[in-house]
C-alpha cells in the first residue's frame, strides 16, 4: 500500500530477526530450524499492548549466496507470523535484503532501504520520534541511527560488556524482553 502522509502517525518497532526474535543458528530459512528466543513473544506482545506497531527488517544474504531462495524465506515468515498471530501479535510489515555484504545495494542494513520498504507497505505515517530499532548487531544500531529512530542494542556473542556500553544505543539490554520493558518505561 502506498505511503499516505495524511494518515495517522503511529510508532513503529523495527526488529532485526536472527538473534533478536529467533535463535541465530546461522542462515535460518527452514521452518524446522525456527525457534523463538526466550521472551521474544512476550516482548512483542508488551510492545504491541503499549501501542507500537511491529515490523521486521532483516538482512538475508543466504539468498545471494544461493543457500536458499526468497520463497524459502517467505514460507518461514508465514510460519513465524502464524505462530505470532496465535499469541495475539501482528507483524505489520517484513522487509528483507536478499543481497550479500559485497553487493552495492541500498537495502542491506545499515543502509535505510528496508525502512523505506516498510514505510511504503503500511497505511499510516511512522512516527519516527517515538519509534525504535531493536537488534543485536552494529548494523542494526547504525540502521536505526540512519533512519532517525531510537535504538536498543541486545547483548550477543558479538559484544563484550565493554563494547556494548561504548555504543551509541539509547538502550542496552540482554534480551528483547528487557529491551521492550525498557522502551515502554522510557516512553511513559
Amino acid at each position: 500500500m502506498p505511503h499516505n502522509p495524511s494518515a495517522p502517525h503511529r510508532p513503529m518497532i523495527f526488529l532485526d530477526r536472527d538473534g533478536t526474535v529467533n535463535v541465530d543458528a546461522g542462515y535460518v530459512y527452514r521452518v524446522q530450524d525456527w525457534l523463538f528466543l526466550d521472551g521474544s513473544i512476550e516482548a512483542m506482545l508488551l510492545l504491541q499492548k503499549h501501542g507500537y506497531t511491529l515490523s521486521i527488517a532483516t538482512n538475508q544474504s543466504g539468498i545471494a549466496r544461493g543457500m536458499y531462495t526468497s520463497d524459502d524465506v517467505a514460507i518461514l515468515h508465514d510460519h513465524m507470523c502464524e505462530q505470532l498471530a496465535r499469541a495475539g501479535i501482528t507483524v505489520e510489515a517484513i522487509a528483507i535484503c536478499p543481497h550479500g555484504p559485497e553487493d552495492a545495494c541500498g537495502c542491506r542494513k545499515p543502509a535505510p532501504g528496508l525502512a523505506e520498504q516498510i514505510r511504503e507497505s503500511v497505511d499510516f505515517t511512522i512516527d519516527t520520534g517515538r519509534s525504535w530499532m531493536i537488534g543485536d548487531k552494529i548494523s542494526d544500531l547504525e540502521f536505526g541511527l540512519a533512519i532517525g529512530v531510537r535504538t536498543a542494542l541486545l547483548k550477543s556473542t558479538y559484544w563484550s560488556n565493554e563494547q556494548l556500553s561504548a555504543t551509541r544505543a539509547d538502550v542496552r539490554c540482554d534480551s528483547l524482553l528487557q529491551a521492550a520493558e525498557a522502551i515502554v518505561t522510557f516512553d511513559d
